[in-house]
This record gives C-alpha cells, structure tokens and sequence, in this order.
C-alpha cells in the first residue's frame, strides 16, 4: 500500500501533461525575454519536441513498466525532470536581453524534459492498476 501511494504521490508531483501544458508560458518568455528576434515556429519546435517524446517512448516504457521495472522508470523520469529543469535555468543568455540559446534550450526542455515525462506518462496510468495484488 506505501509503494502504491508513493508511485501516485511521485506522479502527481511530476505530472507529464502538467509541463507540457505549462509550455505556453515557458514560450511567452522566450518571446519576450531570451528569443525576441526567433519565429513562432521555431519556439513551438520544442513543446511539440516534448509532447513527440511523450507519445513516441509510451510504447517502450509500457514494455518495461509491465516487465516490473516501475521504480526504475520513476527513478530515471525523475532524475531526467529535475537535470533538464535545472539546467535550462543555464541557457539564460545571462540575463542579456535576447540572448538565450535555441539549441540549448531545446536540448534541455524539449529533449531531456521530454524523454523524463515519457518515464511518468504510462507508469502514471498503470500505478493504480498494477499496485493491486488481484491485478497481478
């Protein structure tokens, strides 16, 4: 029962679709603040970079999550959350107006946030169902 309130705890606290849709704001202040000369399509590149991620590797994680491999999966989701989080905190331009990196900021945010969130979109949804002994 610990196990199967931690897994759900763990994924409400890194919800997938909850950054993914927190990108709209991430973009408005690429627009005003790091990328003001960049194109909107180039800035909507790296949400849609996210969201590819999240549904490309469900079918791969969903392969592990039903081996057993449901810890190891949080636990690499969340290292990957977190690194991709804090290091796009680096891709700031230092604080220069228009000065953020594209390539870094989508490496960080769009790649390796991405691929963390695909390790919390199948095993979010198989916790529950998982956790119960008769379902085993």
């Amino acid at each position: 029962m610990v196990e199967a309130s931690m897994l759900i705890f763990n994924n409400r606290m890194f919800n997938s679709w909850g950054i993914v849709n927190a990108y709209g704001t991430y973009a408005s202040y690429y627009r005003q603040h790091l990328m003001r000369e960049a194109n909107n399509t180039l800035l909507n590149l790296i949400g849609s970079t996210q969201c590819f991620w999240v549904l490309l590797f469900s079918m791969v994680v969903g392969r592990f999550v039903d081996a057993g491999y449901v810890r190891t999966l949080v636990a690499i989701g969340t290292v990957l959350i977190t690194l991709g989080q804090f290091l796009l905190t680096l891709c700031t331009g230092g604080d220069r107006p228009n000065g953020g990196n594209f390539a870094l900021i989508w490496a960080t945010q769009g790649l390796c946030t991405g691929l963390g969130m695909a390790m919390f979109f199948v095993t979010s949804s198989a916790g529950k169902c998982c956790s119960k002994p008769s379902m085993q």
